[in-house]
């Protein structure tokens, strides 16, 4: 008899357990992300590769209000006399707000670019954005999309929910 007393308890707590839970719908996220470099922090050569360290600062307006405080590499590959790839790869944090809500974000973004000069000041770039944490009223935002631009002056365009 016992044993038939605890199936309901147990049917609940498997059906509430099993419902999911959702962060609501996606909201389209863009706008403008314009960075400053005070300088490169460091560089090294491998072969035909040049890496660039450095650190920035980045005013983001549009769906992010705020500041940032970056760090980047850039690696530039020399593929031939005329032909230079270029990746970056930069951790973001951003202090602001999103949507009116405030707090911090932890970011990471990727890209690349083609010219002819391992210059990366001089260049359009394209690339992805995710958001992997936060704190205060951003602590439950997510995100991803895209950026592109000419150095220091690019948009940003994706989703946060």
């Amino acid at each position: 008899m016992k044993r038939l007393l605890l199936i309901p308890f147990m049917l609940c707590a498997l059906v509430l357990g099993a419902i999911p839970a959702h962060a609501g719908p996606p909201a389209e996220a863009s706008g403008d992300w314009t960075y400053g470099l005070p300088g490169i922090t460091g560089q090294r050569l491998a072969g035909p590769n040049v890496f660039l360290y450095g650190t920035g600062t980045s005013t983001l307006t549009g769906t992010f209000e705020g500041t940032s405080e970056d760090e980047f590499v850039v690696v530039c590959h020399q593929k031939g006399p005329e032909s230079v790839n270029s990746f970056v790869n930069w951790t973001i944090e951003f202090t602001g707000e999103v949507n009116g809500r405030e707090g911090t974000l932890a970011m990471k973004a990727t890209g690349k670019q083609t010219s002819n000069t391992c210059d990366p000041s001089d260049a359009i770039w394209t690339g992805r954005w995710v958001i992997i944490g936060g704190t205060d009223e951003l602590a439950d935002l997510h995100g991803n999309g895209t950026w592109t631009g000419p150095s220091f002056e690019l948009e940003y365009f994706g989703q946060i929910h």
